[in-house]
C-alpha cells in the first residue's frame, strides 16, 4: 500500500463531503465537543469555533451523515454517543467510534488517551487496546489486525468506508471473512493502522491547531 496516497485519499474523502473550506476546523472542533460526552448544539459548536450560528449551520448542512438527537443537537460524526461495535473510553466515560481507524486516529485529535474495546466481526472475540496521542499499546490479542480500503467517490464516508474498517482477531481470520463477504479491503497490523491514522490526524490538525491541554 502506498501510504502517502492512502492518507491523501482519506483526507480528500472527508473534505469532499462538503463544499466549505473550513472542514478541518469544523471536524476537529466537533470531535472535541462530542468527546465531552453530551449532545452538541450548533450554538455550542459555533462558540468553540468563534463562528456565527449562521456560518456554523451552513457548514454543518454541507456534511452528510451527522447523527442528531430529537432536538437537532449533534450526537455523532466519526465519534458518537450512540453504540457501535467500537467502544472508546476516555476520562471514565464510554463513547463510540464509527470504525476501527477512527479509534486509532481520534486520541491525537482530542488530545486524550483512550481505551478501545471492540469485537472481531468474524469470531466475536474481544479486541482491546490503549491508544494515546502518540502510540498504541496493550493490544489484545497481540496478532489483531485492521481491515482498510480506499473509499469510493461517495460523499457518505460512513457507508463507503467506515462500515468496512474493522478490528479482526488475526490476519488469517480477516482474510477468510473478507473472502466470504466479497470485501476488497486490505489487512494491516494495528500498529500500521495507527501510523496511518496518526498521519491523517496530523493533516486534519494542521489547519485546526493542536488539541487543548
Amino acid at each position: 500500500m502506498e501510504t502517502t496516497l492512502y492518507i491523501t485519499k482519506i483526507v480528500e474523502s472527508l473534505s469532499s463531503a462538503n463544499s466549505t473550506d473550513d472542514f478541518a476546523d469544523l471536524f476537529v472542533a466537533l470531535l472535541r465537543q462530542i468527546a465531552l460526552g453530551s449532545p452538541v448544539s450548533r450554538e455550542t459548536l459555533g462558540a468553540a469555533l468563534s463562528w456565527s450560528t449562521e456560518r456554523t449551520a451552513a457548514a454543518l448542512d454541507q456534511i452528510p451523515g451527522t447523527e442528531n438527537d430529537e432536538e437537532g443537537n449533534i450526537v455523532g460524526y466519526g465519534l458518537t454517543l450512540r453504540k457501535t461495535p467500537h467502544a472508546f473510553e476516555i476520562d471514565g466515560q464510554r463513547l463510540y467510534t464509527w470504525c476501527a481507524l477512527d479509534s486509532l486516529m481520534f486520541p491525537m485529535i482530542i488530545g486524550k488517551e483512550a481505551r478501545v474495546l471492540s469485537r472481531c466481526p468474524a469470531t466475536g472475540a474481544p479486541v482491546s487496546l490503549i491508544v494515546t496521542p502518540d502510540q498504541v499499546s496493550h493490544i489484545e490479542p497481540a496478532e489483531a489486525v485492521v481491515s482498510l480500503l480506499l473509499p469510493d467517490e461517495s460523499s457518505d464516508i460512513r457507508r463507503s468506508f467506515c462500515c468496512h474498517v474493522h478490528f479482526f482477531a488475526s490476519a488469517a481470520v480477516a482474510d477468510k471473512w473478507m473472502s466470504q463477504h466479497g470485501e476488497t479491503a486490505i489487512v494491516v497490523s494495528v500498529e500500521e493502522a495507527f501510523r496511518l491514522g496518526h498521519a491523517i490526524g496530523c493533516k486534519l490538525l494542521d489547519p485546526a491547531g493542536p488539541a487543548p491541554s
